[in-house]
This record gives structure tokens, C-alpha cells and sequence, in this order.
């Protein structure tokens, strides 16, 4: 008698029906592993492009509110350092909120924190140009999943965990915190390959300042140049730049220690910064980006 399958009588037809055996059960199970692991990373793909399609339309909102506020202004550039505050400075955005903004009873430390994060952009300078706040967040930074903490303490090997959501940093040789900062539009020679603004991976909190590379030295060669702030990588290696004419672009970091760099969440990673020798691609494509007075 034949015992691998078994048989059931089905009601009014006189027929019986058979079940699955064990071995076509796994051959099936089999099939649709093979198939989810085909999908997945496509899925993943697809996913990790549309994020990137995001950050990209957010960069070109940013440069172009960048450049209309200079427009309005007499060709006068809008301030990059959120924690410049005085009677004739206008930032892009603020660092704090003054007054301090009324939170809403019951409202979660996060939504808080992205609730003062975007009225102190509201408040500033850009609004006006570019009136949505999420232009401020992409949707790819890792750090958006840290849980609400404290800021940096000095002496910590491992990131405190605190949430961020503003993903957005304006170059410091933009009237910033760069001390051969350019001031006026006119003065910028190359704007299709000057940075206005980029994403930074700073793991001790928000990005508060502009993003300095006061490590540059003169260029052609930049010779013994190294990165101050960090940049960040957050699409496959990629990170997003909008430029002083406007465009938005993604670069591909290639080298070894600049991709480590970017993606590291260690708050005491600043006391290893990347150098011109150890990473010659990368630290060139900054270099050369960073606008000052020696390289406008």
C-alpha cells in the first residue's frame, strides 16, 4: 500500500482528492523564497531612489530660495549660521526659538523637537521663498530613529542617541562661520561648482552652525587639506549638494576613510578627520566645492 499520499473522498462527486506532499510543500516554500529574495532588494532599491529623489527636490528648494533672497536683497547673500543672531542678521534658519515656542499638552519629545525645529525656519529668513519646513528633513538621515536625549558630554565613546530631524547644513564660506566668507552674490566666479548647501552627519545633535572646512588649504592643490565637518551618506554612499546656480546633485564617495567618515554615529570621530592623502577623491570634490575668498 502506497502511504506518502493520502486521499479524501470528495463529497458527491464520487472523486477523491489528493493533498501536498511534504516534498512539494518545500519545493513551493522553496519557490517563494527564491522569488521574495528576487523582490526585496528591488524593493529596497526603488525605495532608497525615491528617497534620494526627495532629498534632491528639498536641495533645489533650499538653492533656490538662496538665490531668490539674494535677488530681493541687493545681491547680498542670506546669513548660513543659524546661531548668528543681531538686529541686521538674517539667517536661513534659527538655532532657538525666541520667544519659546508653546508646545501643545501631551505632545511626544520628537514631535516637540520637530515642532520648535520648524518654527525657528519659519521665523528666519527663508520662509518667505521656500514656505514648507520639510525641505529641511531627509527622509534617508539615520539619525531621525535615535531617541530624544541629551546633547554631546564631553569624554563620550559612543553617540548619546539624540534625535534629529534638520538634515541640511549651509556652507560656511557662504557668509558663515568661515573667515574668508564671501558676502555677495557677485562675488561667487563658479557657481555651478560652489556648495550652498549639503547634508551633515554630526551625531552629537541638530547641525547647529554652517558647515566649516576651515581644515582647506589654497587651492589648486590643496596639500595637506583635511574635512572639519562632516558630511553624510545616507543614499548607498551618496550624499546630495545643491550648488550656487541652482542644480542639485549626488556624489558617490569612494574613498575607504571619507565613506566610514560620513556614516559614522561615534561623537568623537572629529578627532579623526579625513585627509587629503587618505582620501584624494573625495577630499578634492569638497575642496573644490567649498567657496571662500580663495576659492570663489
Amino acid at each position: 500500500m502506497n502511504t506518502d499520499r493520502q486521499y479524501v473522498d470528495m463529497p458527491g462527486t464520487g472523486r477523491c482528492s489528493r493533498g501536498f506532499t511534504l516534498i512539494e510543500l518545500l519545493v513551493v516554500i522553496a519557490i517563494i523564497a527564491i522569488l521574495a529574495a528576487m523582490l526585496l532588494p528591488a524593493l529596497s532599491k526603488a525605495k532608497t531612489q525615491a528617497m534620494t529623489t526627495t532629498c534632491l527636490s528639498a536641495q533645489k528648494q533650499l538653492a533656490m530660495a538662496w538665490i531668490q533672497y539674494a535677488i530681493d536683497n541687493k545681491d547680498n547673500l542670506v546669513n548660513m549660521n543659524p546661531q548668528d543672531y543681531g538686529s541686521k542678521v538674517v539667517s536661513w534658519r534659527w538655532d532657538t526659538q525666541s520667544p519659546t515656542l508653546v508646545i501643545p499638552t501631551g505632545t511626544d519629545a520628537q514631535a516637540a523637537h520637530i515642532l520648535e525645529f520648524q518654527s525657528c525656519y519659519q521665523t528666519a529668513g527663508f520662509w518667505p521663498y521656500a514656505p514648507n519646513a520639510n525641505v529641511l528633513h531627509c527622509p534617508a538621515d539615520l539619525r531621525q530613529y535615535s531617541p530624544v536625549g541629551p546633547s554631546f558630554t564631553a569624554g563620550a565613546t559612543v553617540a548619546p542617541g539624540y534625535f534629529v530631524w534638520g538634515s541640511y547644513s549651509g556652507a560656511g564660506g557662504l557668509n558663515g562661520q568661515s573667515s574668508l566668507s564671501l558676502f555677495r552674490m557677485h562675488d561667487i566666479m563658479h557657481p555651478s561648482g560652489r556648495f550652498v548647501f549639503l547634508e551633515e552627519n554630526d551625531p552629537r545633535q541638530e547641525n547647529e552652525g554652517s558647515w566649516e572646512q576651515d581644515g582647506l588649504t589654497d587651492p589648486p592643490n590643496w596639500t595637506g587639506s583635511t574635512e572639519e565637518d562632516s558630511t553624510a551618506a545616507w543614499h548607498e554612499q551618496n550624499s546630495t549638494f545643491s550648488s550656487a546656480d541652482g542644480h542639485a546633485e549626488t556624489h558617490r564617495w569612494v574613498d575607504p576613510k571619507m565613506i566610514t567618515f560620513a556614516l559614522s554615529m561615534n561623537p568623537n570621530k572629529y578627532s579623526d578627520e579625513p585627509s587629503l592623502i587618505q582620501c584624494p577623491h573625495d577630499m578634492r570634490y569638497i575642496a573644490n566645492g567649498y567657496a571662500t575668498t580663495i576659492n570663489p
